[in-house]
């Protein structure tokens, strides 16, 4: 594991680490068959609440919701700051994208969204 790994990351990787192997191995597999036929049109999504009970899966659910929670967070933060950045401030994307390098593509996709939603 790198050394700059999130805390979120390690709480989930330990969360799942905690449950029974059986219980890995089968959501590992199920993973792993949704990954193989997501497109397919026949395809049933898997019942996976039969995998493991919710006391096995309580731990791993919070880290989870924390995750989405900062992704989130962290999404809306940066579409405010485009938003600002471009219409109060009149900056360029290329501008932006200089101040901004960790999350370059991310700029991207809101600025484009902004100039198609709202226009120049």
């Amino acid at each position: 594991m790198k050394k700059d790994t999130s805390a979120d990351v390690v709480s989930f990787i330990w969360e799942y680490m905690k449950l029974p192997e059986e219980v890995r191995e089968k959501v590992k597999s199920e993973m792993d068959e949704i990954r193989e036929h997501c497109r397919d049109s026949d395809f049933q999504r898997p019942n996976l609440y039969d995998i493991a009970s919710a006391e096995e899966v309580a731990g791993l659910e919070m880290s989870m919701q924390k995750i989405f929670a900062d992704i989130i967070t962290e999404a809306s933060g940066i579409a405010c700051w485009v938003y600002v950045e471009k219409y109060v401030h009149h900056k360029s994307l290329q501008e932006m994208l200089g101040e901004r390098k960790d999350a370059d593509k991310f700029i991207f996709a809101v600025d484009t969204w902004f100039e198609k939603i709202l226009g120049t």
